[in-house]
């Protein structure tokens, strides 16, 4: 999933590493965009027909579908013709360091409201030329299906590049320290939380950057301009009841700002969110300094 999946379980066993690392080999294969043989390319070429979607596939796509109904397209899963159009038409390590952005200039969002499922048969059918990116979702949704296949009450934190789920007192009792890397000096901590049974997860423009003449792209797209999104936040970091939950409510946050974009997450609850804005300025909600170290 374009990084390192790092797995701590206290008192854990081969055999439950094993199990989370077959889970997100599953997924990978399922769920990527980028891989031409997997189940997400075969529903996007399909587009037009219904398309009986293993469960995996089905679940993925529906939730993804139902955080952009809460997030009021926001979140949007059908941003991949937009993706694609600034320049993010391949893995990222293929493009680090400058990409020429493709000759796309209509691009079409909000394709999510348009795509029917049959959830008694797992049936999902696409409208003609709408394409689906679960990039947005994918690793937070991993995560948490990952915890699931832990014995009960297991104390463990897996963490996907920075999308994780800490269950549990952690290995000493009194939680699992996470820290949150400064964007504009990412060797050290801008902030230490302390978390059982919370997701954390951060997005930003930070990382995933290219260049195309004078214009710089991100991978995190605005689907109500259709391009890398303008937003005045450097990273956005939220904490949230599950994995999944926090990965969208990050994005989101960032792609409203620094003024709605801690508002929306505040009013999920046991949320909290830590923004750094362009200039450094650190935002941290009520919600967030609970957690603090």
């Amino acid at each position: 999933m374009g990084g390192v999946v790092d797995v701590q379980i206290v008192g854990g066993s081969a055999d439950d590493t094993a199990r989370v690392e077959a889970l997100f080999a599953a997924h990978e294969r399922a769920l990527s965009r980028f891989l031409p043989d997997s189940e997400l390319c075969a529903l996007n070429a399909a587009a037009g027909t219904p398309f009986a979607a293993s469960p995996l596939l089905f679940d993925a796509v529906s939730e993804a579908c139902g955080w952009a109904c809460v997030t009021r397209g926001v979140f949007d899963p059908t941003v991949l013709d937009a993706l694609e159009a600034a320049g993010y038409d391949r893995p990222f390590a293929e493009i680090a360091g400058g990409t020429a952005v493709l000759d796309r200039p209509q691009t079409q969002t909000g394709r999510w409201r348009d795509i029917a499922f049959d959830f008694d048969h797992d049936v999902i059918t696409l409208p003609m030329g709408a394409r689906v990116d679960l990039g947005g979702i994918g690793k937070g949704y991993t995560v948490d299906r990952a915890i699931e296949t832990l014995p009960a009450r297991t104390s463990a934190m897996v963490n996907a590049s920075g999308d994780l789920y800490a269950a549990g007192d952690g290995p000493v009792g009194d939680g699992w320290r996470v820290g949150v890397a400064d964007p504009l000096a990412p060797e050290r901590d801008i902030a230490v939380i302390v978390v059982r049974d919370r997701g954390v997860a951060t997005s930003g423009s930070s990382k995933r950057r290219w260049g195309s003449g004078d214009r710089r792209y991100h991978h995190l797209i605005d689907p109500r301009e259709g391009t890398s999104s303008e937003s005045d936040l450097l990273t956005v970091t939220v904490i949230a009841r599950s994995a999944t939950e926090a990965d969208v409510l990050a994005k989101t946050a960032f792609l409203l700002g620094s003024s709605a974009g801690p508002r929306f997450v505040e009013r999920t609850a046991g949320c909290g969110t830590l923004a750094v804005t362009l200039r450094g300025e650190v935002l941290m909600s009520d919600g967030f300094r609970e957690y603090l170290a």
